[in-house]
């Protein structure tokens, strides 16, 4: 019994190498992960400090909550910085990697960082845009803030929204086959027999018998045409018996 023909197995598509635009893109968000670190770390350093000038200026029990308020915002955002830090992290080894759910993430992710530095820089706007009135609370611990504050925190956000987009634009720009690993055109599947390779298995039955079939050594082939047997010649007493 024939069986089919089976092509050989085909190779395996050569990885496709890490395009420039990736790896710079994962730098670029390991190193915002690392300096939104840093300043998390550093709005805790400072906020015993604001606290203390700012309670010696207010003097007053409404400023306790402003100051509950302070460092609420600080915890949050040094939890935030850290739970960044390892999204981004785990991030870019899976963009390393090539994938598409990494990618599609990371976008997802710049796009909420830009909508947020927006956010930032339009509240930095209009608190630089008024007026405090002296004496007031708001004043008070806006003085209680080191020198130059307000100013970090507007480069920092403008460095985000910076930051976010370049990341975005760079995976935007990356092929799409470091991420889709799909094979090239006329490459074949392991298994697969291309229609014009393929050959039906032979069962025996297919072909019409072409020899004469032979039960047995001393048996007479029953398929096989006979031949007649010669006639006999008259005999006397055949013609004796045929007289009427």
């Amino acid at each position: 019994m024939s069986y089919a023909a089976q092509p050989p197995p085909a190779a395996e598509p050569p990885a496709t190498p890490r395009p420039a635009a990736v790896t710079l893109a994962v730098a670029l968000l390991w190193a915002m992960a690392v300096a939104g670190l840093i300043y998390a770390i550093g709005m805790v350093a400072v906020t015993p400090g604001v606290v203390g000038r700012f309670r010696d200026a207010a003097g007053s029990e409404t400023a306790e909550n402003f100051i509950s308020v302070v460092w609420l915002i600080s915890a949050l955002a040094l939890v935030l910085a850290f739970l960044v830090a390892a999204l981004f992290a785990v991030l870019g080894l899976a963009l390393r990697r090539g994938s598409r759910l990494a990618r599609a993430v990371t976008l997802g992710v710049c796009g909420l960082g830009i909508l947020g530095g927006c956010g930032t820089l339009a509240v930095l706007a209009a608190e630089r845009s008024g007026e405090a009135v002296p004496g007031s609370v708001g004043e008070a611990l806006s003085e209680a803030y080191p020198e130059g504050w307000i100013v970090l925190n507007i480069a920092v956000a403008v460095a985000q929204v910076i930051g976010y987009l370049v990341v975005g634009v760079l995976l935007l720009t990356a092929p799409g086959e470091f991420f889709g690993r799909t094979a090239p055109a006329g490459t074949a599947l392991p298994g697969f027999v291309p229609p014009g390779q393929f050959v039906a298995p032979s069962t025996g039955w297919a072909a019409p018998q072409s020899k004469p079939f032979v039960t047995g050594g001393s048996e007479p082939d029953q398929f096989s045409d006979q031949p007649s047997p010669p006639k006999s010649e008259p005999k006397p007493e055949d013609e004796y018996w045929s007289r009427p």
